[in-house]
């Protein structure tokens, strides 16, 4: 297969159709602001509805059903925001910089593609002869926050989109109000000028408690690190990057921070997102980044200044972090 961009925009489903199915199927217009794609091909079945609302919701709908095992793998654009709930069986889906998620029943995804990512998706025999059926709505960040009528977006949404990683992904469980909206959505059997109408409030409903789901599920997890926890906490981060090109040993820093190392490596993980080390690893990319935008130092600088010893050990992350070379930042 060649490489197809996926992107999000209203030619997607086309290039889709054509180019990972090879022209199998056809997309059709059941409205202006509504197109579908049936997946009549092979041993595979459903459909994908994609709807561009009013409200700047994209939103899409698939059901599939498949008999064996089978794979498929496309390059995928910047996207916007995107929430992703799914019912039934899925997909495995692995991202060419390593990340894997499993798009099932149980939980829903909140996500954003930041630069280009090679995406494959292995649909396994344990789902064949069973529906998958899925919700997906993309929104811009500022569109999110003038229907939410905030800036302070919640922290999950915040984590996604001040990752460094190309495809961010933070999974939450799934409340009981989003397996009915499937049912209502995949199953919509509204017409005429109606349907719109209907898409459009099912759409904001959907969003509204996936919202509800993730400051729930964060005040959770918040409730599990008292004040005093947090406090220590930060302090280990603000130590972390102090100290960016010699960070102390675990033990060490959890003794810096007044906690101990178990304490320690759970709340970071809760707090922040990622281990101490990861953290530290995207904060060294990160710094690497900006020294070599300046111009000021040769790679092997740039690589000690952030504490690698090895240049091409630091090549090779920074390649896997941006996609290119140190040396061809400009």
């Amino acid at each position: 297969m060649g490489a197809v961009t996926i992107d999000g925009s209203d030619g997607d489903l086309d290039r889709f159709a054509e180019r990972v199915l090879r022209g199998s199927t056809a997309v059709e217009t059941l409205s202006p602001v509504e197109r579908q794609m049936r997946w009549d091909i092979l041993d595979r079945s459903g459909f994908t509805r994609s709807t561009a609302l009013r409200s700047g919701i994209g939103l899409t709908v698939t059901k599939l059903r498949w008999e064996r095992s089978w794979s498929m793998a496309f390059d995928h654009g910047i996207s916007r925001l995107k929430f992703v709930v799914a019912r039934g069986p899925g997909p495995r889906l692995t991202t060419s910089e390593g990340g894997r998620h499993r798009l099932e029943g149980g939980s829903f995804h909140v996500s954003q593609i930041k630069r280009p990512v090679r995406l494959q998706f292995d649909f396994d025999e344990r789902g064949a002869d069973r529906d998958h059926e899925q919700l997906s709505l993309e929104i811009d960040r500022a569109r999110l926050s003038e229907l939410l009528g905030t800036e302070v977006l919640p922290a999950a949404v915040e984590r996604v989109l001040s990752s460094p990683r190309a495809y961010p992904s933070d999974a939450h469980p799934i409340a009981p109000a989003l397996f009915r909206l499937i049912d209502e959505l995949v199953h919509c059997d509204a017409r005429g000028p109606a349907r719109q109408l209907y898409l459009e409030a099912k759409g904001l409903e959907v969003l509204a408690v996936m919202v509800d789901g993730l400051e729930e599920s964060e005040r959770a997890a918040s409730s599990a690190l008292s004040a005093y926890d947090v406090d220590r906490l930060e302090r280990a981060r603000q130590i972390v990057l102090a100290r960016i090109d010699d960070p102390p040993r675990l033990p060490d820093l959890a003794r810096l921070a007044g906690l101990n190392e178990a304490k320690l490596k759970a709340g970071f993980r809760a707090l922040f997102g990622d281990t101490v080390y990861g953290y530290l690893r995207h904060r060294r990319l990160d710094e690497a980044y900006r020294l070599l935008q300046q111009r000021r130092y040769s790679v092997s600088e740039v690589a000690a200044r952030v504490g690698y010893a090895n240049p091409s050990k630091f090549a090779a992350a920074f390649r896997e972090r941006f996609g290119i070379p140190p040396s061809h930042v400009s």
